[in-house]
């Protein structure tokens, strides 16, 4: 990585199978990536293994469903969500105590505590577009290409490690179901979690999601049922897909990015009432600080950053930031220790850097760090949750990269054998979720017979061998022998 009057970092590259470290080798060409969900190995599972069994949801919607969603009924359970706001007590925050601090990340083995595999045919492509963990860290939110959205809960016996902060030495790698199963069809733009999400309140579990030719939809975390919809109109007041969504930090307000302009949506009226600001640029992402929800960053499909005062929607942006040769998508917020100010990071498509600027003097980026980002596609980042101490990324190349903010050190871990677009940390325990898989352009002109005769001759779609995984990794404390439960 090559900074602005920093050290330079070298990165380490290194293969790796079930177990990583920042100071052991491995071999990932011994990983069994075969692990499937299917009806079967739910029912015979191995001796050895560690299998959550869940009930699946599966909801199915057509367009006149959303129309049929009624507004009486969307306002009060939107009214019930935000009372609750004030009263919620979440589970986690009282085990503050017990919560990883950033120094015991990234220092022994990452091991791997859960899988999930989507299979792929030439007619339909199952790739993942990202990963979210919910607000409380009970369930992880990942779309899957025209395979909808998939809520999957935490194993049950990783909700000890709140306690022991360490996993055993022989825990078996679980296999991941879905416990609702939203099967949207069209492309998922984006999805975002309602902030106060609580499983012990059912009425906060929801998260938003934008997708082609929809309104913003809200869905319910526990049944899969649609709740209510925020309807963007454009100019000839044709419904209009939002491109970015995110809640303000009090949950009272929703951000809708679109082509032309940025809509802000009463959580409490679903329906097309809304305020509309006006932007010269389509909007891509968005990002808030916690400080307040009067001004957002938006980043663009020209590659500029802008930050708007939405007290003053015909001000224009308060600045633009460049630096970058994609169209950006994606930008997170954090406050580092070493700061007494907030910082951005920033990146982009088909460009290669994470951008870090401090917002006291925003002029040029403080530092860059490299990453492989070879397609259109959004490659997520994160920061830990604490202390904001380390910036995980994954990759075209299916690495993910780890850099230590603190001590300018940079790590290379090979964990998937095709794209890694998702990377989430947990937001209480030392656990990190990723994400694989990408759009494969397919050449049939030249086998399109022997693919037909293939197909008819067994009958069935022609699997094509892409990985595209949904998986969880240990990042804490070395594991320990124990007995499991």
């Amino acid at each position: 990585m090559s900074s602005a009057g920093n050290t330079e970092m070298s990165p380490v590259i290194r293969n790796t199978t079930y177990s990583f470290s920042l100071n052991n080798n491995g071999n990932l060409d011994k990983m069994d990536l075969s692990m499937t969900v299917d009806e079967e190995d739910l029912q015979s599972p191995p001796k050895t293994s560690t299998i959550v069994k869940e009930n699946t949801t599966d909801i199915f919607l057509t367009e006149s469903s959303v129309e049929d969603v009624e507004a009486e009924e969307s306002l009060m359970q939107s009214e019930t969500l935000n009372d609750t706001n004030q009263n919620i007590d979440l589970d986690i925050s009282n085990q503050v105590e017990n919560l990883t601090k950033d120094e015991d990340l990234f220092q022994c083995a990452l091991v791997e505590l859960g899988r999930r595999l989507w299979d792929s045919s030439l007619e339909k492509q199952h790739y993942t577009k990202g990963c979210l963990w919910s607000p409380d860290g009970t369930c992880i939110l990942t779309a899957v290409h025209l395979d909808g959205m998939h809520v999957i809960e935490l194993p049950n016996d990783l909700y000890n490690t709140f306690s022991t902060q360490t996993i055993p030495s022989k825990r078996s790698v679980s296999t991941l179901t879905s416990a609702v199963h939203v099967k949207e069809g069209g492309t998922v733009y984006d999805y975002a979690w309602y902030p106060f999400m609580n499983s012990s309140a059912p009425e906060t579990c929801c998260w938003l999601a934008s997708r082609q030719h929809e309104p913003i939809h809200m869905w319910d975390a526990f049944t899969g049922e649609l709740r209510c919809s925020y309807r963007g109109y454009d100019s000839v007041d044709e419904v209009e897909s939002a491109i970015a969504i995110t809640f303000s930090n009090d949950g009272e307000k929703i951000f809708g990015g679109y082509k032309k302009s940025i809509k802000i949506f009463d959580t409490k009226v679903p329906g097309r009432d809304l305020n509309s600001i006006a932007v010269k640029q389509a909007i891509s992402c968005f990002a808030l600080t916690t400080d307040n929800d009067r001004t957002v960053t938006t980043g663009s499909w020209q590659g500029l950053i802008n930050h708007y005062d939405l007290r003053a929607p015909k001000l224009g942006p308060l600045f633009t930031l460049g630096g970058h040769t994609g169209g950006i998508t994606w930008l997170r917020y954090a406050a580092l220790s070493e700061s007494d100010s907030w910082t951005l990071f920033s990146g982009a498509r088909k460009d290669n850097k994470i951008l870090e600027w401090d917002m006291r003097n925003y002029t040029e980026p403080v530092r860059d760090f490299t990453r492989n980002v070879a397609t259109n596609q959004r490659i997520y980042f994160d920061l830990s949750p604490q202390e904001k101490r380390w910036l995980v990324s994954g990759g075209t190349d299916g690495n993910i990269r780890i850099w230590d903010l603190e001590n300018n050190v940079e790590e290379v871990l090979k964990i998937h054998g095709d794209c890694c677009n998702g990377v989430n940390f947990h937001p209480s325990l030392p656990i990190i979720a990723t994400s694989s898989g990408q759009h494969h352009f397919v050449d049939t002109s030249e086998c399109e017979t022997s693919l037909e005769n293939q197909k008819a001759a067994q009958n069935e779609d022609i699997t094509v061998e892409y990985e595209n995984t949904l998986r969880l990794w240990w990042i804490g404390k070395s594991p320990v022998d124990q007995e499991l439960n």
